[in-house]
């Protein structure tokens, strides 16, 4: 994946997120948006989206993405991972290989978005069977005092072919860009941005 500053990414609207659980973590995210503040963690109740708790990784944002570190994983990204990365860094998954360099890319550009990042890519295993499309969503948290900004992470893997290992502990022979783009935020939202 060639670097990329999230400016240079195409612009496309909330409803080409190809996944209803992520369309529904925009669509949260974005209602906490007032007068085109960036939320805060604070914001997140837990109680407001309980179905999607499984998918959500909340993460800290470190020198403008380059360190990021796992404060909470969903039951279903720790099953896919093969364990709870909370408290873990981003770069602990092990040597850098060309799918940690993907997965670094991608935090670090939804670190700097304003808006919000949609990603959705698929991955060829040759030896191992694995998630053969994974969709991310990363939306901007600030920290507002309470600590560095963070992310609100979506994720949502494949689930008609078995994981025979953690993908944590698998490397993917190709990745194949299907989609990546900033999300335009909606027009009142704008129209507050710019006045």
């Amino acid at each position: 994946m060639s670097v990329l500053s999230d400016h240079s990414l195409p612009i496309n609207s909330p409803d080409q997120i190809d996944d209803q659980i992520l369309r529904e973590l925009y669509g949260y995210w974005s209602g906490l948006r007032v007068a085109g503040k960036r939320v805060s963690r604070s914001d997140i109740d837990p109680i407001d989206i309980p179905h999607l708790l499984p998918y959500i990784i909340l993460a800290e944002c470190y020198d403008a993405g380059q360190r990021i570190k796992f404060r909470l994983t969903g039951s279903d990204i720790a099953f896919v991972q093969g364990s709870d990365l909370t408290g873990r860094y981003l770069h602990e998954r092990g040597p850098r290989t060309p799918y940690l360099e993907h997965l670094s890319e991608l935090y670090r550009i939804g670190a700097i978005s304003e808006d919000g990042v949609y990603s959705a890519f698929c991955y060829g295993y040759t030896e191992e069977e694995g998630p053969k499309k994974v969709n991310r969503i990363f939306l901007p948290l600030d920290g507002q005092g309470e600590g560095p900004p963070m992310l609100l992470v979506g994720q949502v893997r494949d689930k008609t072919v078995p994981t025979a290992r953690p993908i944590w502990l698998t490397e993917p022979n190709h990745i194949e860009p299907i989609a990546l783009f900033t999300i335009q935020p909606p027009m009142h939202q704008q129209a507050t941005r710019q006045a």
